[in-house]
């Protein structure tokens, strides 16, 4: 572990205690001279993007349905009740900040040098990209002020709006780099810990392309008409059609463990980490697995410690009781297929200590394009996208820490794991819903209800805030009126909290609040905004 320095987004620095998250920490004080270098600087950010999508995807899967308090654990407060404070999930800000700050020491200090073209563009995709988490779970954020030091630490608030328009720019601007510089350098390909080491037929920079129309696909799709886009045309490189997974090279090695393994599963001295085991997965989301609302008997083997048998754990209210024993957390959770840090199914969530951190799967990529031709902002099949979502949501499941489909389906020592396969046997054992066969999508909201369904179901505690984001903004999936979940019939169909103390409609919280630090070091500038009716601005 190394010191950092945390740079704070108003400009007030503070030396932060030690932190496991920085696997390579060059976090630099513009203020001050340094050492660093672009070099050093960019798979530092690229790393910390990863290590932040840990805390992103677990706060989205608290509220999305995806895992609920796992019974005999008290002290739970917002999590359950949604009524949070500005001291809740603060890290969100704070670490994208922080994140932020290195990757706009790299765009400073690449800008207008050649030799660092792919660096520069490389920056400006990966500032996008947070901006775009930031943007989602706070709405109007510091954005033209920020990263100013001691020049300005009081930064104004931007329009979200004006935000998402920026960033947008920010990836045609990339783009265009990138096709002016196609061959990456030896330098640049050393220093990518995103496709550096793609094992794809699609070349490094072309799938950075692709990573920065995707990214700006998704902008463009969930602000709709609210936004007055510069560009709303794709470069012809096309879209994401593998995941884009960061590795930087993690071992089972203090330090430098996946960061998501490192959190949930095991310590590299073969811990069982405790903060999994907490928590259970919902029957809300259970119910798309085991035949009380869909039939998915590949992806609950996937997906879950004990498979099939989860469907046994899956009665719980959120305060915490339980009808028996089983319905507790797993060790280390109720989503890693092993029984110990040494014997494990690479398959799945968790692949092994070693494996990549996704920030962005294909099967969201696909399912953005299946929208995004649903209302003609690109060409092609709606239908064909969708099933391709599906199909890359099953490949990425089967694939192991290297990044291969290998191995046997559960339950057999013979037949080899097969995403289309999988795929065909979904689709047959749900032959009359249209959430899986988009032929029965008869409406222009069956067919976005059926997208938004399988993304949700895609990102299942992989990327959940995606999930909470793209729910927020559609509706989907369908979510009951609160008031049913103690009930073992019903609760399949509601993922609110018993205990909620929210407002709306659905009983959920719309956003978070701004951290307690920006109300002391940016008083003047920090909107007023209300957890329960302030909505982002893509919101339904």
């Amino acid at each position: 572990m190394k010191n950092t320095y945390k740079f704070i987004l108003t400009g007030i620095i503070a030396l932060a205690s030690t932190s496991c998250k920085k696997y390579l920490d060059v976090n630099v004080n513009p203020n001050q001279a340094i050492s660093g270098t672009p070099d050093l600087v960019l798979p530092q950010s690229i790393v910390s993007v990863a290590a932040n999508t840990v805390g992103f995807n677990f706060y989205g899967a608290q509220v999305v349905g995806y895992l609920a308090n796992g019974g005999g654990v008290s002290g739970w407060g917002a999590i359950i009740s949604y009524n949070y404070l500005t001291t809740d999930q603060s890290a969100r800000f704070s670490e994208t900040y922080d994140t932020g700050n290195d990757i706009q020491y790299v765009i400073n200090n690449t800008e207008g040098k050649p030799e660092y073209a792919q660096y520069n563009a490389a920056a400006k995709v990966m500032k996008a990209f947070i901006f775009q988490r930031l943007v989602d779970q706070y709405n109007d954020v510091p954005y033209t002020e920020a990263f100013k030091g001691a020049e300005l630490v009081t930064p104004k608030y931007d329009k979200a709006t004006d935000i998402y328009k920026s960033i947008a720019d920010l990836c045609d601007a990339a783009i265009a780099t990138f096709n002016a510089n196609p061959a990456a350098t030896p330098t640049f390909k050393a220093a990518d810990p995103l496709f550096g080491n793609s094992n794809t037929a699609t070349t490094e920079i072309d799938r950075w392309i692709q990573f920065a129309n995707t990214l700006k696909l998704r902008l463009i799709v969930r602000a709709g008409s609210k936004v007055a886009f510069t560009n709303k045309t794709f470069d012809v490189k096309g879209f994401l059609t593998d995941d884009a997974i960061v590795n930087p090279g993690y071992a089972k090695i203090s330090g430098k463990q996946n960061p998501f393994w490192d959190t949930y599963a095991y310590s590299n001295a073969n811990a069982a980490r405790t903060v999994g085991a907490q928590y259970v997965p919902t029957p809300y989301i259970i119910g798309f697995f085991d035949g009380k609302k869909l039939k998915d008997d590949t992806r609950i083997n996937l997906y879950y410690k004990n498979g099939a048998a989860i469907s046994a754990e899956r009665f719980y209210n959120q305060l915490g009781n339980q009808t028996d024993a089983a319905g507790r957390g797993q060790t280390p959770n109720s989503w890693y297929k092993g029984s110990s840090a040494l014997v494990y199914d690479q398959a799945g969530i968790f692949k092994g200590p070693d494996a990549g951190m996704p920030i962005f799967l294909a099967a969201d990529s696909y399912f953005l394009q299946a929208e995004a031709r649903l209302s003609g902002l690109i060409s092609g099949s709606a239908a064909t996208a969708f099933d391709n979502g599906m199909l890359a949501s099953f490949n990425y499941l089967d694939k192991n820490a290297a990044g291969i489909v290998s191995g046997t389906i559960p339950g057999s020592s013979t037949i080899a794991r097969s995403p289309a396969n999988e795929l065909t046997a979904y689709k047959l054992a749900n032959a009359g819903s249209y959430l899986v066969n988009f032929a029965l999508a008869a409406t222009p909201a069956q067919q976005l209800e059926a997208i938004i369904t399988q993304k949700y179901l895609a990102l299942n505690f992989i990327i959940s805030d995606e999930s909470w984001n793209e729910y927020r903004r559609t509706g989907y999936p369908f979510n009951n009126v609160p008031g049913t979940q103690t009930n073992p019939t019903t609760a399949v169909n509601s993922f609110t909290s018993i205990v909620t103390e929210a407002t709306g409609p659905d009983k959920l919280p719309t956003r978070l609040l701004y951290p307690q630090s920006e109300f002391v070091y940016n008083a003047s500038n920090v909107p007023t905004v209300d957890k329960y009716t302030s909505k982002i601005f893509w919101a339904k």
